[in-house]
């Protein structure tokens, strides 16, 4: 018992300098895990020195003095008219389809009525006669034909989706 009163102290003091290098190490890995990161604790937010001075504030420019050129195509679509024609039917294309997808039911009947409205007769009519012009018109008069097209487009698939949306609102209600 004698001998174990004798290396009490020691162990005990054994175990406070082990405690002692465990806590060293690991504030040292947190420490430079912080270093490795690139942040400066030190350095934040204001702190920051000036590097210089400042640049003078200037007014936006303005669009004083500045022409269009008549030559280039400045619309935010910059593909050739062909490409943007195209782009316009796939996207109509697949409007189509999507509305199809989504009210299987009512879409066919919905689809002979709306076909069957003077409007999209007409729409119809006039996509015909820009398609047979299409095939011989430079790129010029295709630019200037291309937005019509788009708008024909977007008026005919918004004269669908009313007609969809009333024919699914009607079978919901059982109204035929």
């Amino acid at each position: 018992m004698k001998d174990f009163l004798v290396r009490r102290p020691l162990l005990i003091g054994l175990l406070l300098f082990v405690l002692a290098w465990v806590a060293s190490t690991w504030i040292m890995s947190v420490r430079s895990e912080g270093k490795a990161t690139g942040r400066n604790p030190a350095v934040s937010g204001n702190n920051k020195p000036s590097v210089g001075p400042r640049p003078a504030v200037v007014a936006p420019r303005g669009i004083q003095g500045l022409t269009v050129d008549d030559k280039h195509n400045i619309s935010a679509d910059g593909r050739p008219p062909n490409a943007r024609r195209e782009g316009i039917i796939r996207t109509g294309l697949g409007e189509i389809q999507e509305m199809q997808q989504m009210n299987k039911a009512v879409f066919d009947d919905a689809a002979k009525r709306w076909n069957a409205q003077p409007r999209v007769k007409e729409l119809i009519a006039q996509w015909k006669e820009l398609e047979e012009a299409w095939k011989t018109q430079e790129d010029e008069a295709k630019e200037v034909v291309v937005p019509r097209m788009d708008s024909m487009w977007k008026e005919a698939l918004g004269l669908l989706r009313e007609e969809v949306e009333k024919a699914a609102r009607e079978a919901d209600t059982g109204v035929k």
